[in-house]
C-alpha cells in the first residue's frame, strides 16, 4: 500500500483528525497564509469513470457554493481542489470538540443551552437554504462547539445545490440516499425528491435526543431504523422526560412530521417555535395545523432506479451499513445495488450472518438456550412442590396421632391416685410379713421356749394390726376410688354439656355469617350492576387512558432498562478499575517484598564477607543470631564450632604447657635443696 502524501496541493499534511468510507479529514498547514486549516479529502478512485466525471462537476459546483456560506455558525471553507484521483476541501480548524462526544457521555443539557445549540443550528441551516444549499447530513457528529461554546455546522461534504442550479441530467435524479440512517427524512430514505425541510427533520432528531437522551427512532439494523422513520410515530418527549411542556411536543412533533408539508417550511420557523416553546408561550399558532401524519408505504428500493446507480449513493450506503450486524442491510444493499462495488462482499456477508457463524447470533441463541433449560428445570420443580408439602402433611399426620394418643394414654388421673393408695398398704403387708416370717422361722431357732411364745403372741398381734390397715387401706382406697369416679363421671357429664352449648354457639354463629355473607353477596351484586353500568359509560374514557398509561409505562420501562445497562456497566467499570487497582498494590508490595529481600541479602551477604575470615566464633554467634536461616548457616555454624574446637585445644596446651613448667620449677627447686652434714 503506497504512503499517503505529505502535501495535497499547496497544503502541509499534519495528522489524521478523523476517517470515513470516501476518504478522511486532516489537519494541515496553509504555508501562504502561515495558519492551521482542515483539509477533507474525497476519494474519487472508487467511482467508476462516468460517474467520477459527474462528481467532479458537482463537486467544484457545490463546493463554491458552500464556499459563499460566511456565517459564525457555520465552518468556513477557504479553498477546494484535485489533485490526481482526490478531491479536497480546505476548511476551517475548530479547535473544539463534537456534539456527539457530548450527547453519549450522558451529560445532561441545561434547557437553556439546549435552546441556545439548537437556536443557532437552525440559524446556520437557515442561512444555507436561503444560499440554496442542502446539507443532507444533520447529525451530532457535524456538529462541533469551538474554544468560546459557539455552534459550528460542519461537514458540507454530501450537501448539494437545489433544482434552480443543477442541469437537466442531474435533475432527473431526484436525490441520492446519501447521509446517515438515523437522521435521515422518509422522502431522503425513499429517494424521493428533497428541500430544506430533509434537514429540518434531521434537526428535529436532534432536538429529540437533547430533550430526551435517546433517538426518535432506534433498531437492531439499518433497515430497521428506516422502516421505523417511514412508517412509525416515536413516543412523545414529554413521555420520557416529564419535565416538558407539551409545547416541546408540538415542536417536535412539527419537526418530524412524514410529509414534508406538515413540518416547518423553514429552519427559521423551527427556532422561532423553539424559543416561543422555551418562554412558555404557544409554540405553534392555533391556526396552523399541528400534526398530520399521512403514511408513506412505498418500498425504499422500488423508488428512481436511476438514483440507486448512483455510485456516490452507493458508497454512502455501504458506509452507513458496513458494521452492521444484520443480514437484512446487506440484502438491501444488494438488492439495490446488484453490479454494485461491494456487491459480492455484501452477498458474503448477508450469507454468513444467515448461516449462522461465530459472527452473528450465536450469543443470542445461547442466551435463548439457557433460558429454556431454566424454564424446562423449573417446571418440574413448580410441579414437584404442591406434592412434596402434601406428603409432608401426610407422613406428620400419624406422627400427630400418635402423640395425642401417647399424651392421652399418659394422663388416667384416677388410676394414678388408685395407685397411690394402695401402694403403702401392700408395702406395710409385705413388712409385716417378712418380720412374722423372720419371727415364725428365723428366730425359733435361736430363742428360748419362752422367749419363742413371747414372740409368737407378739407376731399374732402385728399380724392382727397389719390385716387391720391393710383393711383399713383397702376401705379408704375404695372411698377415694368412688370419689374420683364422681368426679370424673361429673367432669364429663359437664363437658358433654359444654360442648353442647358450644356447638350451639357455633350453630347460631355459622348462621348469622351466613345470612351476612348472603346480605353481602346482595349488596356487592347491587354494587357490581351501578358499577358496570357507570364502567360502561365510561369506557371509552377508560381505554384512552390506559392507552397513555401504557405508552408511559412502556417509556418508563425502557428508561430503566437503559438506566440498568448503564448502572451495570458504570459497576463493571468499577470493578475493573478495583481489580486493576489491587493489582498495582500487590504488585508494588511483591517490588518492596523483593528490595527488602534483597536488601536483606545484600546485608547479609555484606556481614559474610567482613565474619567469614575471622578468628573470634561469636562474630559467626552473631551472624546465626541475626540470620537464623540465612545462606551461610551452616558454615558459620562448622565455622563456629572448629574455632571452639582449637579454642578448647589451644586451652589444653596451655594448662599442659603451665603444668610442664611447674614440674620443671619443682625439679629445680629439689636439685637445691641443701642436705647438712650428719656427725
Amino acid at each position: 500500500m503506497a504512503a499517503e502524501p505529505k502535501t495535497l496541493g499547496r497544503y502541509q499534511l499534519g495528522r489524521v483528525l478523523g476517517k470515513g468510507a470516501m476518504g478522511s479529514v486532516c489537519e494541515a498547514l496553509d504555508p501562504k497564509l502561515h495558519r492551521k486549516v482542515a483539509i477533507k479529502t474525497i476519494l474519487m478512485g472508487q467511482l467508476d469513470e462516468e460517474t467520477a466525471k459527474d462528481f467532479s462537476v458537482r463537486f467544484e459546483r457545490e463546493a463554491r457554493a458552500v464556499a459563499r456560506l460566511n456565517h459564525p455558525n457555520i465552518v468556513q471553507v477557504y479553498d477546494f481542489g484535485e489533485e490526481g484521483d482526490t478531491a479536497y476541501l480546505v476548511m476551517e480548524l475548530i479547535d473544539g470538540k463534537e456534539l456527539k462526544s457530548a450527547l453519549t457521555t450522558g451529560r445532561p443539557f441545561d434547557r437553556k443551552e439546549c435552546v441556545r445549540i439548537m437556536c443557532e443550528l437552525l440559524d446556520a441551516l437557515d442561512f444555507a437554504h436561503e444560499a440554496k444549499v442542502i446539507h443532507r447530513d444533520i447529525k451530532p457528529a457535524n456538529v462541533m462547539f469551538d474554544s468560546q461554546g459557539r455552534t459550528k455546522l460542519t461537514d458540507f461534504g454530501v450537501a448539494r445545490v437545489t433544482d434552480a442550479d443543477r442541469t437537466s441530467a442531474e435533475r432527473t435524479q431526484a436525490g441520492t440516499v446519501v447521509g446517515t440512517p438515523a437522521y435521515m427524512s422518509p422522502e431522503q430514505l425513499q429517494g424521493l425528491p428533497i428541500d430544506r425541510r430533509t434537514d429540518v427533520f434531521s434537526a428535529g432528531v436532534i432536538l429529540y435526543q437533547f430533550l430526551t437522551g435517546q433517538k426518535p427512532f432506534t433498531g437492531e439494523g439499518a433497515w430497521t431504523v428506516q422502516k421505523k422513520i417511514v412508517q412509525d410515530e416515536p413516543p412523545a418527549p414529554s413521555s420520557i422526560n416529564v419535565a416538558l411542556s407539551p409545547e416541546f411536543d408540538r415542536v417536535v412533533a412539527k419537526a418530524l412530521a412524514k410529509d414534508p408539508n406538515q413540518r416547518f417550511a423553514t429552519a427559521r420557523q423551527f427556532a422561532d417555535a423553539l424559543r416561543r416553546a422555551a418562554e412558555g408561550k404557544p409554540a405553534v399558532p392555533e391556526a396552523e395545523p399541528t400534526l398530520v401524519v399521512p403514511r408513506y408505504t412505498p418500498a425504499p428500493q422500488a423508488t428512481h432506479p436511476e438514483a440507486l446507480r448512483s455510485g456516490e449513493m452507493e458508497l454512502e450506503f455501504w458506509r452507513s451499513i458496513k458494521d452492521s450486524d444484520d443480514a437484512n442491510d446487506f440484502e438491501l444493499y444488494v438488492r439495490q445495488f446488484p453490479q454494485g462495488v461491494y456487491a459480492s462482499l455484501a452477498a458474503r456477508k448477508a450469507a454468513k450472518l444467515r448461516s449462522g457463524s461465530p459472527a452473528d447470533d450465536s450469543g443470542t441463541r445461547t442466551m435463548a438456550g439457557a433460558d429454556r433449560t431454566r424454564v424446562q428445570r423449573s417446571v418440574p420443580r413448580a410441579e414437584a412442590e404442591p406434592s412434596a408439602r402434601r406428603e409432608a402433611a401426610e407422613s406428620a399426620h400419624p406422627a400427630v396421632e400418635r402423640t395425642v394418643k401417647l399424651a392421652s394414654a399418659a394422663s388416667p388421673a384416677p388410676t394414678g391416685q388408685k395407685k397411690s393408695l394402695l401402694v403403702p398398704g401392700i408395702l406395710g403387708v409385705m413388712l409385716l410379713s417378712g418380720a412374722a416370717a423372720y419371727f415364725f422361722v428365723v428366730k425359733p431357732g435361736q430363742q428360748s421356749t419362752a422367749q419363742k411364745t413371747e414372740a409368737e403372741a407378739k407376731a399374732r398381734r402385728d399380724a392382727a394390726e397389719a390385716a387391720k390397715a391393710e383393711a383399713q387401706a383397702r376401705r379408704e382406697a375404695q372411698v377415694q376410688a368412688q370419689r374420683e369416679a364422681e368426679a370424673q363421671a361429673q367432669r364429663e357429664a359437664q363437658a358433654k354439656r359444654d360442648s353442647e352449648a358450644q356447638a350451639k354457639r357455633a350453630g347460631e354463629a355459622q348462621a348469622q355469617r351466613e345470612a351476612e355473607l348472603k346480605a353481602k353477596r346482595d349488596a356487592e351484586a347491587q354494587t357490581r350492576r351501578t358499577a358496570a353500568a357507570q364502567a360502561k359509560r365510561e369506557a371509552e374514557v377508560q381505554a384512552k387512558r390506559e392507552a397513555e398509561a401504557q405508552a408511559r409505562r412502556e417509556a418508563e420501562a425502557r428508561a430503566k432498562r437503559e438506566t440498568e445497562a448503564k448502572a451495570q456497566r458504570e459497576a463493571e467499570l468499577k470493578v475493573k478499575r478495583e481489580a486493576e487497582e489491587k493489582a498495582q498494590r500487590e504488585a508494588k508490595a511483591k517490588a518492596q517484598r523483593d528490595t527488602e529481600s534483597k536488601a536483606k541479602l545484600a546485608a547479609e551477604s555484606s556481614l559474610w564477607d567482613s565474619i567469614k575470615s575471622s578468628r573470634n566464633a561469636a562474630d559467626f554467634q552473631k551472624y546465626l543470631n541475626r540470620y537464623p536461616n540465612g545462606q551461610y548457616v551452616e558454615p558459620a555454624r562448622q565455622r563456629m564450632l572448629a574455632l571452639e574446637e582449637q579454642k578448647v585445644k589451644e586451652q589444653e596446651q596451655r594448662a599442659q604447657e603451665a603444668e610442664a613448667r611447674k614440674q620443671k620449677d619443682a625439679e629445680r627447686k629439689k636439685s637445691t635443696i641443701i642436705v647438712p652434714p650428719t656427725f
